[in-house]
């Protein structure tokens, strides 16, 4: 009796007392644990057109960067991918990745939802690879490793179609299209994660990106404590989830326990709903900041208020069923239409602009960083030349972001939500797991 008495509470009650409830009911132990995988840490080299030649990619002219990954289309209608190591990073770490692309493949039981698993490229049993001679007609980015490592494989045309990108900009196809997008990763999210598996950076979320350097926690985003949320928008732009399914395995972690599964369900949910917001802003992506006479952008009028609504209540309903198994019969769960208003106020008009550089992390940097940071974020170079470093703090407009800087996130509702939706599906799968009646009060 005492877990459906104390999800009513969950849904009935505010502040201390609802975050208590929905912390105890989130730490339910399940009987949870991920696959285990042994690491690697071997390569082996091949020429840049041998690469391209087993991707089945005939035209390198043709060939485009996304991030870090090069693509090139083939004929048989696939998209051939040269995954590339970062400056600085471990090359090992991303033979993760072509490992999850096989287990997800032939360790699971089949998916009840769209998942196009890309196929790993493998030669003399490495998926790791130095390449050589990489024409000079490609322009390999600056940010990458020197011995241009890299893994490769093939996926479906749709792997890079982002929900909120230029092909859902149509309202027929966005109609047709999005609902059924965030209902296959819902669910897919929710299936995996019942399997000890989460995916750690479904979009990149921080509380404070100029202080990731010397923040204990990185200045990555903890839900929990409903902060700030930086550059909403700019963290949705290339989800990780698209129309074929889920994508960046290099992400996927295995759980040894289920002690942190409240966190991550909460994160998966809390960046579906981010990026659905994204969608609709989308729609009008240069309108942002403010307009010509100092007022913030107001995009409300890019969202389907319906649609947002139906959606949400699909994402919750569908992560709840791939994480238990079951539909959602709590009598007492219901979705809160000022949720959505508040969501449409905060994320469809821009009044959180502002970034501060505090003077600690302008001298933590040298010359050549400080104008780096600073270009990034836009400014000109005769800006740059007029701020002397480390003398004043120095704002910068780089949002939208959800709250104001160093304050509270502007949408609390939606934390309290969060809190209330990963609870649900904890306690939803301690009575799958344990064979509980559900006791009808």
């Amino acid at each position: 009796m005492v877990i459906p008495l104390m999800e009513k509470v969950l849904w009935q009650s505010i502040n201390n007392r609802h975050r208590a409830v929905a912390e105890v009911l989130g730490a339910l132990p399940l009987k949870i644990q991920g696959p285990s995988h042994e690491s690697d840490s071997s390569y082996t080299e091949i020429g840049f057109q041998e690469l391209i030649s087993e991707l089945k990619i005939t035209d390198l002219n043709k060939m485009q960067w996304q991030g870090r990954s090069l693509l090139g289309e083939s004929p048989l209608m696939t998209t051939g991918v040269i995954k590339f190591v970062r400056k600085d990073e471990d090359p090992f770490k991303i033979i993760i990745e072509p490992w999850w692309m096989n287990f997800l493949k032939t360790g699971l039981p089949s998916y009840d939802v769209k998942f196009d698993i890309p196929e790993p490229f493998m030669k003399n049993g490495r998926y790791l690879f130095k390449i050589k001679n990489i024409p000079h007609t490609i322009s390999v980015k600056d940010n990458l490793h020197p011995g241009h490592f890299a893994i490769a494989y093939t996926a479906t045309k749709q792997y890079f179609n982002y929900p909120n990108g230029k092909t859902f900009r149509e309202k027929k196809i966005k109609e047709q299209k999005l609902k059924e997008v965030f209902m296959n990763n819902a669910w897919l999210l929710g299936r995996l994660s019942s399997l000890g598996i989460v995916h750690t950076a479904l979009i990149p979320l921080f509380h404070n990106r100029v202080q990731q350097n010397r923040r204990d926690d990185g200045g990555i985003y903890q839900w929990e404590r409903g902060g700030r949320l930086d550059q909403w928008l700019e963290s949705c732009r290339y989800p990780n989830f698209a129309v074929s399914g889920l994508r960046d395995f290099e992400h996927l972690k295995s759980l040894e326990t289920s002690k942190k599964l409240h966190h991550y369900i909460g994160s998966h949910l809390l960046s579906l709903i981010l990026v659905l917001g994204s969608c609709f802003r989308n729609i009008n992506p240069d309108a942002r900041g403010f307009d010509s006479r100092g007022n913030p952008v107001d995009t409300r009028y890019l969202f389907d208020r319906d649609q947002f609504y139906e959606i949400v209540n699909i994402i919750i309903n569908m992560y709840y069923q791939g994480f238990t198994g079951r539909c959602i019969e709590n009598k007492y769960f219901s979705f809160p239409v000022e949720l959505i208003n508040s969501l449409i106020d905060e994320m469809g008009v821009d009044h959180h602009m502002e970034e501060i550089l505090r003077i600690d992390d302008q001298n933590r940097m040298d010359m050549d960083e400080f104008t780096e940071f600073l270009l990034t974020r836009g400014m000109e170079m005769d800006e740059i030349a007029s701020c002397e470093k480390g003398r004043k703090d120095i704002r910068i407009l780089t949002g939208p972001h959800l709250g104001g800087f160093s304050q509270r996130i502007s949408v609390p509702e939606l934390i309290d939500f969060i809190f209330s939706c990963a609870a649900l599906c904890v306690s939803g799968r301690y009575i799958m797991e344990n064979r509980l009646k559900q006791y009808k009060n």
